[in-house]
C-alpha cells in the first residue's frame, strides 16, 4: 500500500520530475481508474512518482455559481483515499480561483505543470479541458509537449453498457434511482457517508428504529425511494466495534407523516442500540421501491417488513464474517471509518 502524500508545489518546489495525472476525478469512476492506472504504470516504468492534480472547489461550482453547480460523488477525503488505493503517490488540490479561471491554457501549462510541478509525462482524458473558458484541449498538451519537454498520453473514452462513463452519467443514474448503473460505472456500490443524528423517534415507536444520517451538503443524495444497502458504523480508533449489516434506507420526505424535508434514514434489522454521533457508511446496492403515502401506520409497517425481508434475502448484502463477500469494501473506506 502506497500512502498518498498531499503536496503544495507552489510553496515547496517539486524535488523531482513527476508523472502528472490531470482531472477533477469526482467519483474516481472506472474511466478515472483507467487513466490513473496508466499513470501508475508509467510511473513504475520511468521511476517517477505519480501526482494527481485536481481542483477545489469544483470548477463548475465556481463558474456556474453554487446553486447551479453539480453535487459531488466523492468528498475530498473520499477522493484522496480512493486515489491512494490506486497507488497514486502525490495529491495536489489546486484552489480554483478567479485568477486560475482566467489563466490562458499555455500559461497554465507553463506555470503549473512545467515550472512548478516539473511534469515529465502528462496523462489526461480525451475530454479534458483547462485554462480560460476551457479552451485548452489534449491536442494542445501534445503540441506544447515538444516545446517544454514532456510527453502526453490521452486516455480514450471508457464505456459501460455501450455508453461513455462520466460523473454526469452517474449523478443522473443516482438521482433516478438507477443504483446498478452507478455501481457499474463506479466499479463499486455508491457510498453515502455521514454522522448519525437524532430524529423524531417515530421509527423506533413503530418497531423499526432508524438512524438519521447527516450528509455533507454538496454530496449527491440518490433520488427519493427505498433502497437495499450495506451499512457500516463504528470506529476502531474510538474503541467502538464496527457494525456491518444489511440495511433498509429511506430517502425522502416521509409523506405518510406529512414530512417536507428530504431525509436519509437507515434501518439496521435486529439492531436497537444507540448510534448517535457515530460515523456511518451506507453502500447502496438495490432500489426496492418508490416512496409513497400509506393509508396508516399499520400499512406502512407491513411494507417495511417486506422491505426488510427483501434486503435480508439479498446475497450481496450478507455480512462478511471472514468470508469473501460478493463485493469488497475498498480499503479507502476502512481508513475513513
Amino acid at each position: 500500500m502506497i500512502w498518498l502524500r498531499i503536496v503544495e508545489p507552489t510553496k515547496d518546489k517539486a524535488d523531482t520530475e513527476v508523472i502528472a495525472a490531470l482531472g477533477v476525478f469526482d467519483g474516481v469512476h472506472t474511466g478515472h481508474q483507467a487513466l490513473l492506472k496508466e499513470a501508475v504504470r508509467l510511473g513504475k516504468s520511468l521511476g517517477k512518482p505519480v501526482c494527481a492534480i485536481t481542483f477545489h472547489p469544483h470548477p463548475k461550482s465556481f463558474l456556474m455559481g453554487s446553486d447551479a453547480a453539480p453535487r459531488l460523488l466523492t468528498s475530498t477525503d473520499e477522493k484522496r483515499e480512493l486515489l491512494s488505493d490506486l497507488g497514486i503517490d502525490l495529491y495536489w488540490q489546486i484552489p480554483f480561483t478567479r485568477e486560475l479561471a482566467e489563466t490562458e491554457p499555455l500559461e497554465f501549462v507553463r506555470k503549473y505543470l512545467v515550472e512548478t510541478l516539473r511534469a515529465r509525462h502528462i496523462v489526461c482524458g480525451f475530454d479534458y479541458t483547462f485554462g480560460h473558458k476551457g479552451r485548452g484541449r489534449p491536442a494542445d498538451l501534445v503540441s506544447w509537449g515538444s516545446l517544454y519537454g514532456f510527453e502526453v498520453s490521452v486516455i480514450p473514452p471508457h464505456l459501460s453498457g455501450g455508453e461513455v462513463v462520466s460523473s454526469t452519467r452517474i449523478r443522473r443514474g443516482l438521482e433516478s434511482g438507477n443504483i446498478q448503473e452507478a455501481w457499474d460505472c463506479l466499479g463499486r456500490p455508491y457510498c453515502v457517508c455521514g454522522t448519525v443524528t437524532r430524529g423524531d423517534g417515530r421509527g423506533r415507536r413503530m418497531g423499526f428504529p432508524t438512524a438519521n444520517l447527516a450528509i455533507q451538503e454538496d454530496k449527491v443524495v440518490p433520488g427519493n425511494g427505498v433502497y437495499g444497502a450495506f451499512a457500516r458504523v463504528g470506529s476502531k480508533s474510538s474503541g467502538r466495534p464496527i457494525i456491518e449489516s444489511p440495511a433498509v434506507v429511506n430517502v425522502g420526505i416521509r409523506p405518510t407523516f406529512g414530512g417536507k424535508n428530504v431525509k436519509v434514514e437507515v434501518h439496521i434489522p435486529g439492531f436497537s442500540g444507540e448510534l448517535y454521533e457515530q460515523k456511518m457508511q451506507v453502500f447502496l446496492v438495490s432500489y426496492l421501491r418508490d416512496e409513497r403515502t400509506f393509508s396508516g401506520v399499520e400499512a406502512l409497517k407491513s411494507q417495511v417488513q417486506k422491505d426488510v425481508s427483501s434486503v435480508l434475502s439479498d446475497h450481496r448484502l450478507k455480512p462478511r464474517c471472514g468470508q469473501t463477500p460478493s463485493f469488497t469494501v475498498p480499503g479507502a473506506y476502512d481508513r475513513m471509518l
